[in-house]
């Protein structure tokens, strides 16, 4: 679970802005929060949705996240650029280092990683056990400091020998966790495992096929989908796999180890959302049949009037089906039960992107519904629609708007930092009178002679 993000120094972001997704006092909802191990009382929100006009920075925010993902988990190689984007309409701060700061769960344990860097490399790193009372260092990085530039908490990492080893072994251009879990640390295994699987990025810094594990592994998927895609009004009565060559599948090395590992019975979905030909969008399964894998295109069923069933491919359906396609495997996961699969945080980016307004808010019910003091799933998105800011859907404390001054600068403000809004309160008209900043401020037109 996520606890907090803080970045700061990053693309718009000139100042700090932080998503805090630890709940607030307010009662409404209160039945979808969830507990944090180790602490009396404070509780977890389950999802979080970002507001704002276009260019505000709704999306900068979630990039955030996706560039320190990269970062943890990545190898840019020896002369590589981190993914590091400063503010830079002021010369001052283009030249400072951006600013990372996540809280999170791992299993039992609440981490906070704190990392501050260039495109050059990382200027400052740590990582902490917090607890309620008091925090834990558990190695410290600064590049800053002469001599020894990392302290370890050998009770919980080991031998010092070797993790200095690891930290001279480190580029400047790397992070250390990444590169200590490389080198078999397995203290930090549980920490690096957070940014590696449980944090999913849907639409954001996604690259053009994305492997959905979502459904690895897990049976019932496909029959899950073809439900989905009935009961939401897709005019899709079925699903239909056409069998194709495995080398058609993206050369990755995860990939392949995820088929490798496939047992009788488990299915693995992939879904690609750029393909030659007719096919502009595709989802692909693989499951094992006498110990080979079997690759199969997945073609939706409509039934026309005469009775028959034919089959069409995914891209000729239209665009808001092809989107609600691409976010089955997050559905089919966030609204499963919660376990080593389902407990993902999952980052979506235009979460309501060519869909209805009652299907998104269908969508945002199914999910929560399934949350409550022991789940540990969340989904946080932005959105531009504006019937989602709905107080019988959503808390207060789990909605943000992200605004852009005159000067460029964004910001991040969240609704329970307004006096006044009553839980019966119209946020809507609120917000388009202007009350919570994050409108589009839109010029008269000149017309010229």
């Amino acid at each position: 679970m996520l606890l907090n993000f803080t970045v700061g120094n990053w693309m718009s972001y000139r100042d700090e802005a932080s998503l805090n997704m630890v709940s607030s006092l307010e009662r409404q909802h209160a039945e979808t929060l969830a507990k944090v191990p180790g602490f009396r009382s404070k509780k977890t929100l389950p999802v979080a949705a970002v507001y704002g006009g276009n260019a505000s920075g709704k999306t900068g925010l979630f990039k955030g996240m996706a560039a320190l993902k990269h970062m943890v988990t990545g190898d840019i190689g020896v002369d590589g650029l981190l993914p590091i984007e400063p503010f830079m309409l002021e010369r001052e701060s283009s030249l400072k280092p951006t600013v990372f700061d996540v809280t999170f769960l791992a299993g039992k344990v609440v981490y906070r990683y704190v990392v501050e860097a260039t495109m050059d490399g990382v200027i400052y790193e740590s990582l902490e056990r917090v607890l309620e009372k008091e925090s834990i260092d558990i190695f410290e990085r600064d590049e800053s400091v002469e001599g020894d530039k990392y302290t370890f908490n050998e009770t919980f990492l080991g031998s010092s020998d070797f993790l200095e080893f690891v930290g001279r072994s480190t580029r400047q251009n790397q992070t250390f966790l990444g590169r200590a879990v490389a080198q078999n640390v397995e203290g930090l295994q549980e920490t690096y495992d957070w940014f590696d699987i449980t944090l999913q990025l849907v639409g954001v810094e996604s690259h053009a096929w994305t492997f959905a594990s979502a459904a690895e592994g897990r049976e019932g998927f496909i029959e899950y989908a073809e439900d989905a895609l009935a009961r939401l009004d897709t005019g899709i009565c079925g699903l239909t796999g056409e069998r194709i060559d495995l080398d058609v599948l993206p050369r990755d090395a995860r990939l392949r180890k995820g088929i490798a590992n496939l047992n009788d019975g488990e299915l693995l979905t992939l879904v690609m959302e750029k393909a030659a030909g007719d096919y502009s969008f595709e989802m692909i399964t693989v499951h094992v049949d006498n110990g080979q894998p079997v690759v199969e295109r997945i073609r939706t069923l409509h039934q026309g009037a005469d009775g028959e069933k034919r089959s069409f491919s995914l891209g000729m359906e239209s665009s808001g089906t092809q989107r609600l396609m691409w976010l089955l495997p997050m559905l089919f996961d966030l609204q499963g039960p919660d376990n080593a699969v389902g407990s993902k945080v999952y980052v979506v980016d235009e979460l309501d992107r060519c869909l209805h307004t009652m299907l998104t808010t269908r969508l945002i019910e199914d999910f929560l519904t399934t949350c409550g003091p022991d789940t540990r799933k969340q989904l946080l998105f932005t959105t531009h629609d504006l019937l989602l800011m709905d107080q019988s859907l959503m808390r207060r404390d789990e909605m943000y708007i992200a605004q852009r001054g005159m000067d460029g600068k964004s910001e991040l403000v969240g609704l329970t930092e307004f006096d006044g809004i009553r839980y019966d309160k119209d946020l809507i008209r609120s917000y388009l009178d202007g009350r919570f900043g994050g409108i589009p401020m839109l010029r008269e037109e000149v017309v010229r002679g």
